[in-house]
């Protein structure tokens, strides 16, 4: 499924951004080239009233002065007199030249008509565009000029096809640019919604592994519960006390996983309530540690607390939720731990911020387990015997100390055991 909508938002992302800059190409396209014909044909234009005028000074009109004009073959003169072509267009002009001039004036009648000088001693000119029936792109300029005794008719043409062809050759640049853009930019979002869906998929295998987990923790003593349920039915009186004492330890035991699993889902929805105040960070470890004494006493461990002399400030905390942390630590510490084993409870402030450590010198926690120590019901193969330990209380610390925006850490214990610090902001 990931992999079709990967694929799906790729496409999307790289359409719509492919559609902006294709949208933004031809819109430069069109302004770049609209302003690159005008300037042109503009010079076109004032290039011909230069040439017009000159043919007005000009007393004699001679091959080499036409040949001048027309800037040695640039421009294409087709002169008439009256009508009659003058032999300068009938010697000079091939006959293809010729029939385009002839095309031209045939072909734009409305604009031939409209080219009269206003006076018997002006010239008049119009210049426009045209395409012939090749394909081929003229600027051309009609003139009515006047010239002593009489008046001649120009048709002078110029090619525009290396402007054209310069359009051309540009469309094409930016149409490369663009294949380069959107093969760039399909990469980009590739890799980019690729990075996007990370997170959610590795949420809903996460999600998927919390359920079968949770499903197999349920499954255990639900299987009990029923065996002995059906054992008590079928068992004289005598023993049926003991099958009633198994029933009522795996429900607290199902009680309890239940009670955890409902604080994590509380902690996803962010719908987690605490009640943050101005806590003593001494008073409450120590109002933990009396807490958890008789347990440790019943495991026979050492249970302590070292307490710096000086005065720290207050905390902004939740003391509640903070002391469930350390009783988590405290619990799998004694939990793990052996008969003559010492847990330590800590307390330093440096910098603004509150370290609170619980360490035992117990088996200790290898590095690879360091690595998943906070996910849940993650339990290393040498504890999993102990069946009291779901493997969700180090989680829920860890959740309650992030709510906190602080963090939780573990390291080894200098001699042997694990040492897990909690680091809270002032």
């Amino acid at each position: 499924m990931y992999r079709k909508v990967h694929r799906n938002l790729t496409f999307l992302f790289t359409g719509i951004t492919a559609l902006i800059l294709v949208v933004m190409s031809v819109s430069y396209l069109y302004m770049s080239e609209k302003t690159l014909k005008n300037n042109s044909f503009l010079s076109f234009s004032g290039e011909m009233n230069t040439l017009i005028s000159n043919f007005e000074q000009q007393n004699t009109i001679t091959y080499e002065w036409l040949s001048k004009v027309s800037a040695n073959g640039r421009y294409l003169l087709a002169l008439y007199d009256n009508g009659t072509p003058l032999d300068y267009t009938a010697s000079i002009l091939t006959d293809e030249e010729r029939s385009l001039a002839n095309n031209i004036m045939e072909n734009n009648p409305d604009i031939i008509s409209s080219v009269q000088p206003d006076t018997a001693y002006t010239s008049s000119h119009k210049e426009f565009t045209y395409l012939s029936d090749k394909g081929e792109h003229y600027y051309i300029s009609f003139a009515n000029i006047r010239h002593d005794p009489g008046s001649l008719t120009a048709v002078i043409m110029y090619s525009a096809d290396a402007v054209f062809r310069q359009l051309f050759f540009q469309r094409i640049r930016f149409l490369l640019i663009d294949l380069g853009g959107i093969l760039i930019l399909f990469l980009f979002c590739w890799h980019f919604t690729k990075r996007l869906l990370s997170p959610i998929q590795k949420a809903q295998e996460q999600q998927a592994a919390f359920i079968a987990a949770a499903s197999h923790e349920l499954r255990t003593p639900v299987s009990v519960i029923l065996s002995s349920v059906s054992a008590w039915k079928c068992a004289p009186p005598s023993e049926q006390t003991r099958f009633i004492n198994t029933v009522e330890h795996e429900g607290q035991r199902l009680s309890r996983l239940i009670s955890d699993m409902l604080t994590l889902a509380r902690s996803d929805s962010h719908t987690w309530s605490f009640t943050l105040k101005k806590q003593e960070m001494d008073t409450l470890l120590l109002n933990v540690y009396e807490a958890f004494k008789p347990m440790a006493d019943e495991k026979q461990m050492t249970l302590s607390v070292d307490l710096p002399e000086q005065v720290f400030p207050a905390c902004l905390c939740d003391g509640e939720r903070i002391s469930q942390v350390l009783g988590i630590l405290i619990t799998n510490a004694i939990g793990y731990g052996n008969a003559g084993g010492l847990v330590k409870l800590g307390l330093q402030y440096q910098n603004n911020t509150f370290s609170l450590s619980v360490s035992d010198n117990g088996p200790g926690i290898t590095d690879d387990a360091k690595q998943h120590i906070f996910d849940r019901f993650y339990r290393e193969d040498s504890s999993r015997s102990q069946k009291e330990h779901f493997g969700l209380g180090l989680c829920i610390a860890r959740e309650i100390v992030t709510s906190h925006h602080g963090t939780i850490q573990v390291s080894d214990t200098p001699g042997g055991g694990a040492t897990f610090t909690v680091y809270l902001r002032k």
